[in-house]
């Protein structure tokens, strides 16, 4: 079995944008930590498997991502009894202001 190192987790709480893949609605989030693989947010309702956009503004780099606003698809990985959402990120990137 190969280990692979997880991401740098950075506890980041900063406001999060997000929906289901093909819902109309966005709903309102906070960041607990991000990584350039993924990010840790809540509350939400979302079950592991979801797929999901999400959109935050990060004031400093994650990693390989540079700070700015992005977008990103991801996947719902994990959730808690408290309504924490763990994705993974499958596509990031960043959204300009018109």
């Amino acid at each position: 079995m190969i280990n692979v190192p997880r991401a740098r987790r950075l506890p980041l709480p900063i406001p999060i944008t997000y929906r289901r893949v093909g819902q109309n609605g966005w709903e309102q989030g906070r960041v607990l930590n991000i990584s350039e693989s993924g990010v840790l947010f809540g509350p939400t309702n979302l079950d592991p498997g979801a797929e999901v956009e999400v959109i935050f503004s990060t004031p400093v780099q994650v990693g390989t991502m540079g700070p700015g606003k992005l977008v990103c698809m991801g996947e719902v990985v994990r959730t808690t009894d408290t309504g924490e959402t763990g994705a993974r990120f499958g596509e990031c990137r960043f959204l300009l202001d018109s």
